[in-house]
């Protein structure tokens, strides 16, 4: 459970297709120092099982759409234990939750995808050196070219962007500076213990290519909160590619406050019954 986008389609041109969930979405990763186990650095994907993540509520509008998620640390100690990677089999009690609001706003008549994506830290846990990463695997064209991709990286606009011969461009920027960035052939990609920051490099010559843009913060204290906003668009020149993510990002900035409102509402925090029952069955499951 998580949150990954399929399919995007520019000018009825398939920019993703039926992606891997994993590789089409934001990754996070931080660290956690307690004494029950000294500092543990942890690596989440944008999907992962629950009771890791757990739905809490999300609204889908004719523009806009609403994903609440929470991150249980808990139950991501206990996964651990499972796969013998801490010795730790009790803790704390603690607070454990971080939740993840996600707001994506599309319009009709515009070439871009807003999307914001907050982070509070409702647990007793310090997130030390705490980075947020977007992974995109464009498959520009579809089936008929995600094979033979060339990847370029604008620092002037901090967009990353991936195309083909047929001058079809994909790329997205965040509202801040990227710490890092990196294209990749697609089986080359990793994050791990080893490998936290990405390696500012680019793929080159055509390949099947994997993109993503690193935000590195300094820790999130507990109690504290974290937004950063992503604008996603396509063009037939990197210079078309350029105008939209421009005027995407400009238009972005208009909506915080109303982003911010949602936020805070008590509907927006509120557990939905359904979702709480399919988030308790996975539970179930995963523990068979």
């Amino acid at each position: 459970m998580g949150f990954s986008i399929k399919e995007i389609i520019y000018e009825k041109k398939y920019l993703i297709f039926l992606a891997n969930q994993e590789n089409s979405g934001p990754w996070f990763s931080f660290k956690l120092k307690s004494k029950d186990f000294g500092t543990l650095p942890v690596i989440l994907k944008n999907i992962e099982p629950t009771p890791i993540y757990r739905l809490v509520n999300s609204r889908i509008g004719t523009h806009i759409n609403r994903i609440t998620l929470d991150f249980d640390i808990n139950e991501y100690f206990k996964k651990l234990v499972r796969e013998n990677k801490l010795k730790t089999t009790s803790f704390r009690k603690k607070k454990s939750l971080i939740r993840l609001y996600i707001d994506i706003y599309i319009y009709p008549m515009t070439p871009y995808i807003m999307s914001y994506f907050t982070l509070k830290n409702f647990s007793d846990y310090e997130l030390i050196d705490f980075s947020i990463y977007f992974v995109f695997d464009f498959d520009i064209n579809g089936l008929e070219g995600y094979d033979n991709d060339y990847s370029g990286y604008d620092s002037v606009n901090d967009l990353l962007f991936q195309y083909d011969k047929t001058g079809l461009h994909a790329g997205f920027s965040t509202i801040a500076k990227p710490t890092h960035y990196e294209a990749c052939l697609t089986n080359n990609f990793r994050i791990d213990n080893e490998k936290i920051n990405l390696s500012n490099t680019l793929y080159e010559g055509p390949g099947e290519i994997l993109s993503a843009l690193q935000n590195k913060f300094k820790t999130l204290e507990p109690g504290q909160s974290f937004q950063t906003l992503l604008i996603l668009s396509g063009g037939y020149s990197v210079e078309e590619l350029i105008q939209n993510i421009k005027e995407g990002k400009a238009r972005a900035l208009k909506f915080l406050s109303q982003v911010n409102k949602s936020i805070k509402s008590n509907q927006r925090n509120l557990q939905e019954i359904a979702f709480n029952k399919i988030n308790l069955q996975e539970a179930k499951d995963c523990n068979e």
